[in-house]
């Protein structure tokens, strides 16, 4: 019983220090390229957008 909660706690701060590292890293890229961290790409837009030369069928 002792192992298991010892390897769930070390799972749990390895998920955590990944996660956190990852956010960090994350953040020092976005501020290398000059831009806000929480920023959605403008690229997406271009996606979404429907194209207004379709029609509906029926």
């Amino acid at each position: 019983m002792e192992y298991l909660l010892l390897f769930g706690g070390l799972l749990v701060a390895f998920i955590t220090l990944r996660v956190w590292f990852g956010a960090r890293r994350a953040r020092i890229y976005a501020e290398i390229k000059k831009q806000k961290y929480n920023v959605m790409d403008p690229a997406l837009e271009k996606i979404t957008t429907p194209n207004s030369d379709r029609k509906p069928i029926g």
